[in-house]
């Protein structure tokens, strides 16, 4: 057994080829990612073995240079065993509890196979396709599998002196080990079986492995073997009699009754299992050595793939394009050089973070005038001879966060870099002549990569930002919310046929002077692209009206930050210590163990091996057995201590992201400054880092009691406005059903309705459980829960769950309308759209998963409506920030969570304030039903009315 093959050949050596078992790697990858959350396109294709598949091939290259390498794959159609296997008439199987052997009619070779799955069956052309772009010859032949291909290529091979790893994890595959050809096993740590690796493995050298196989037979290809002799069984009998006809021929001398008879009736059987078993090496397959040569891989062809299947970090993984060519660099240009180039611009491009540093890069709008016409040549054969064009970059050296506002000194961070069509490089400071009035220039067009980065960091320098047309970031978010990144690398990899080349942590100058340039270059190619693509899916109206204005209303609400009162939140974080101690103890009393809480292995280790609670049916990785929130509070109903663990775990967390944190994260006035981000949720909300205010839980006690350390100025109060119920009242505008609304035309409470509605019960005497009840089916219902997750929530059985929510349609017959109409709807175009037209791509929605296709279903049902919310309150901010700006008021918006904003008000503002939020919320769009606003003032957050 070895762990490295010997890659470099001696002078006396030929190169070692890899033959790589196709097939047995794409079905493993394929069950593989089912453990996980399959994956697919935007457009629905699945795309899980694929990726698999392709890191495998990458991993293998990467690890071992095969000098020689081929792909062997297994046709459709009959093969040479199916016509031996049908002398096989019946067969025998041993019933282990009458101990009795069974006889029943044998089937055919590989009859227990099931039809392969249909979302696999559609990614083969796929995987083709990736094994063509990394120019991988593929090998096959009619008649034969892919192990008899393999092992006629192993034995020709390595006959010319060559020696060869068979790519694999099937066992059958140990038949071929010998000097000169090994098994590379890349899921085990790269294994490399020799002939003492096999006999370690199996319990018998190479040559004996077929005769152990054919008494074990095989239940996927239905090769019966010796029934109930097993695996330890078949490696016993073959040490002891060195072959299957050996121990049939002395099968009297085994001991075990059980094996002795299987051999003694099953002689014919077996023997024509050992046949089957067999891989055959005579395939007369025609083959060039020089086709398995290792070449680089078809980078076009790749692009072309992984851009169809969105597979962003293999985009970015491979080579930087041609046109991507090295720069030369002049780090000491003159200032006439620089005021040349400014001189000459007619557009700037910006851009915010890149490889994880803050930049921004603007780029003259011809700059790329030549490639662009080049790759329009088929529709534009007249277009114009492009001028000598010029690019800039903008980059700030980063530096340690602070949250003290930056002031602007003589000697700035940033520095510039201007590039030329003749591939030339300069790196100069902010302040080269010019820059300053390009800047500012609003007739001059700028394009940018994420707008509030780029403006944060002019700010200390006292640079006012105009003309900006395009921000990158936000484009892509239009065009798919669903993908997890919005960076300039990952926009980049997906919509252009180039990658931005790495940076390292802290770039030298020559890096910065290279990236920066390649970085405008990318902001400039995907301006155009991404702009036709958001006006062909009728979205410039989103971007203009709402994404594009909003980032400068959340740059002013980050400026202003929230006041926080350290105190408060100094106290809490005292006497919460001293409950989660107390909780640990009443843990470990009631466990009978001391052991890491926070450790879900020790945790797990306590729980289900010790204490013997009842193991659950989802395992983590490396089949640990799970202490999941959800698996918690199953046993939380049959024992004290998941119940307290789930409670501890609270109070940690709470302690550690907020009470504990938030002082820490204070400027010098005691606010704290969160980050808005436009593009990091699926339904279209805004999320917010550092730290992150949209989940402070407020239903709960603690959660309520963090809110109170939410302070204003001094001198000023809180104020908060809050839509009230919007999601259900979106639900009555989108279903148009009479009683929705009738019941928020006339103020009606919509849960003690739905409660008179659904469980019959008069509103007179209804107490406030029942109305509790029905607050969870109307909310269930806009989430599109099952009568699983409504039964949960409400502690109830299933059935009353369904019939609860089978009331519920058939009193709120417009909403089953509007949910099966959308369901439809998205099953036809795979998407889904709110009300202003924001789309979402849900593609699993015709997955034959059906935990998928469940997601993908209440996903579809919620988004017109948490979407349509998050699209409204956006409208609204931006015409809370106008007015408050255009009156001159001295009071802020401060924050945004979920359905809420959060005022500073100076008091002598609070009426007018109060009026002025609650009408432009309330009436910054028109729906069928009235929008309703609660606005409140306060000392703080928490109480707020």
């Amino acid at each position: 057994m070895a762990k490295t093959p010997d890659t470099k050949a001696s002078s006396e050596q030929k190169p070692p080829i890899y033959l790589l078992d196709s097939m047995a790697f794409i079905f493993r990858a394929y069950h593989a990612m089912q453990r996980q959350r399959p994956m697919s396109t935007r457009s629905g294709i699945p795309t899980a073995a694929t990726y698999v598949f392709v890191n495998m091939i990458n991993k293998l290259r990467k690890d071992f240079s095969p000098h020689y390498l081929a792909a062997v794959y297994d046709l459709s159609g009959p093969v040479f065993r199916d016509e031996r296997a049908r002398e096989m008439k019946s067969v025998k199987k041993f019933n282990i509890k009458t101990q009795q052997f069974e006889e029943t009619d044998y089937l055919g070779y590989k009859a227990n196979r099931t039809e392969m799955p249909a979302d696999l069956a559609q990614q083969l052309p796929f995987i083709r396709r990736a094994l063509e772009a990394f120019r991988i010859p593929i090998l096959s032949y009619e008649g034969f599998e892919a192990d008899d291909v393999i092992g006629t290529l192993s034995c020709k091979l390595s006959a010319l002196g060559h020696k060869v790893y068979v790519v694999s994890s099937d066992k059958d595959m140990m038949q071929l080990v010998n000097e000169d050809v090994l098994i590379l096993n890349p899921t085990k740590d790269n294994l490399i079986l020799d002939s003492a690796g096999v006999e370690a493995a199996l319990g018998v050298l190479p040559e004996r492995v077929i005769d152990v196989m054919a008494l074990r037979g095989d239940s996927i290809d239905n090769i019966p073997g010796a029934p109930g002799i097993g695996d330890k069984g078949s490696v016993e009998l073959i040490q002891q009699f060195g072959t299957v006809e050996a121990a049939l021929d002395r099968a009297d001398e085994v001991k075990r009754k059980t094996y002795r008879e299987s051999l003694q009736n099953n002689r014919d059987n077996i023997l024509l299992s050992k046949e089957l078993v067999t891989i055959h090496t005579g395939v007369p397959i025609e083959y060039e050595l020089d086709d398995m040569l290792t070449q680089a891989p078809d980078n076009a062809a790749c692009r072309e793939l992984f851009s169809e299947l969105e597979f962003t970090t293999l985009l970015k993984e491979l080579a930087p394009s041609t046109s991507n060519a090295p720069l030369t660099y002049n780090l000491q240009p003159t200032p006439e050089q620089i005021a040349a180039l400014l001189a000459d611009a007619r557009s700037i491009d910006l851009s915010g973070r890149v490889n994880g540093l803050t930049v921004a890069v603007f780029e003259d709008a011809r700059a790329l005038a030549e490639e662009v016409a080049t790759d329009l040549s088929t529709e534009q054969e007249t277009e114009p001879e492009p001028p000598p064009s010029q690019s800039m970059s903008l980059f700030e050296t980063p530096e340690p966060k602070s949250p003290e506002p930056k002031v602007s000194t003589g000697a700035s961070v940033f520095q510039i870099g201007l590039t030329t069509s003749a591939d030339f490089a300069i790196v100069v400071s902010l302040h080269a002549p010019g820059l300053r009035e390009a800047l500012e220039d609003p007739t001059l067009p700028k394009h940018a990569h994420d707008l509030k980065a780029v403006l944060r960091a002019l700010e200390p320098h006292r640079i006012d930002l105009a003309g900006v047309r395009d921000d990158v970031m936000l484009y892509s978010y239009l065009v798919n919310p669903t993908h997890g990144s919005h960076t300039l690398p990952d926009v980049t990899a997906r919509f252009t046929d180039r990658a931005l080349s790495p940076a390292s942590k802290t770039p030298t100058e020559s890096e910065i002077a290279n990236l920066l340039p390649e970085a405008a270059n990318a902001i400039h190619r995907l301006s155009g692209t991404l702009r036709s693509q958001i006006e062909s899916a009728h979205l410039t109206h989103i971007y203009e009206t709402m994404d594009l204005p909003l980032v400068s209303v959340l740059l002013r609400m980050e400026q202003a930050g929230v006041r926080i009162d350290s105190a408060v939140l100094g106290e809490m974080s005292s006497r919460l210590a001293v409950d989660i101690d107390n909780l640990a103890e009443r843990i470990y009393a009631d466990s009978g163990h001391r052991f890491n809480i926070n450790s879900p292995k020790q945790l797990g280790e306590v729980l289900f091996n010790k204490m013997l609670l009842p193991k659950p049916m989802k395992y983590g990785k490396g089949k640990v057995v799970s202490t999941a929130q959800d698996v918690l509070e199953e046993l939380a109903e049959h024992h004290a201590v998941p119940a307290l663990v789930l409670e501890y775990r609270q109070l940690a967390k709470l302690k550690s992201t907020y009470i504990d944190s938030l002082p820490q994260l204070t400027d010098s006035l005691g606010r704290v400054h969160t980050t808005f981000n436009q593009v990091g949720t699926a339904t279209g909300r805004l999320s917010s880092t550092n730290p992150n205010l949209q989940n402070i839980p407020v239903r709960t006690a603690l959660g309520r009691e963090i809110r109170a350390a939410f302070i204003p100025a001094p001198g000023n109060v809180l104020m908060s406005a809050d839509y009230s119920q919007i999601e259900l009242r979106l639900m009555a505008h989108f279903s148009q059903d009479p009683l929705l609304l009738d019941a928020y035309r006339t103020g009606k409470d919509i849960h003690t309705l739905t409660a008179s509605e659904v469980f019959g019960v008069d509103a007179a005497t209804m107490d406030k459980e029942t109305r509790a009840r029905a607050k969870a089916v109307n909310f269930g219902i806009v989430y599109g829960i099952s009568p699983f997750g409504l039964a949960a929530q409400l502690n109830i059985d299933q059935k009353t769950a369904k019939t609860y929510i089978e009331t519920y349609f058939d009193r709120y017959k417009g909403v089953q309308r509007f949910i099966e109409e959308t369901l439809e709807t998205v099953r036809r175009d795979q998407s889904v759209k709110t009300h202003f037209g924001r789309i979402r791509p849900i593609p699993d929605i015709q997955s034959r998963n059906p935990n998928m296709r469940g997601f993908a279903e209440r996903t579809a049902i919620n988004t017109p409506l948490q979407g349509t919310a998050a699209d409204l309150i956006k409208l609204a901010m931006l015409k809370i920030d106008q007015i408050i700006r255009d009156r001159r008021l001295k009071s802020q918006m401060t924050l945004q969570v979920h359905d809420e904003l959060l005022f500073d008000v100076v008091p002598e503002e609070v009426q007018e304030l109060q009026e002025l939020v609650k009408q432009e919320m309330e009436h910054v769009a028109e729906f069928s039903i009235p929008i309703v606003a609660d606005v409140g003032v306060g000392p703080n957050w928490r109480d707020i009315k």
